[in-house]
């Protein structure tokens, strides 16, 4: 809940200065590793939004997979949740290189008609 609260914050704090507009999506990339659940977040969302101006704003989930180097053989690689390990040399000292992290990575605003 304090995830979809914040994201919200932000969006309105960076929107602020751009005067009388709806935003119609936000779009959030989501690591495989980041501890984020989509159908939490998009639950968290509708429900802190209900009765905000963004109330009837889309949030669009992107996932974007984790990358890993081992640290014993140094292999790079896209890592899967279900197995932690190395695919060459079946190691479980990773090291995680991306994948991580909860991005906005797009806001699409429509400005507000009159009437």
């Amino acid at each position: 809940m304090g995830l979809a609260d914040a994201m919200m914050k932000t969006v309105d704090r960076i929107l602020k200065d751009e005067g009388d507009v709806v935003v119609r999506s936000i779009t959030v990339e989501l690591g495989d590793l980041s501890g984020v659940v989509p159908r939490f977040l998009s639950e968290c969302w509708e429900a802190v939004t209900d009765g905000t101006p963004f109330a009837e704003t889309e949030l669009i989930l992107h996932s974007v997979p984790a990358t890993a180097r081992c640290l014993d053989c140094g292999e790079t690689f896209v890592i899967h949740t279900d197995d932690l390990r190395c695919p060459r040399c079946r190691s479980d000292k990773l090291k995680p290189l991306s994948g991580q992290d909860m991005t906005i990575a797009e806001i699409e605003v429509l400005e507000r008609e009159d009437g």
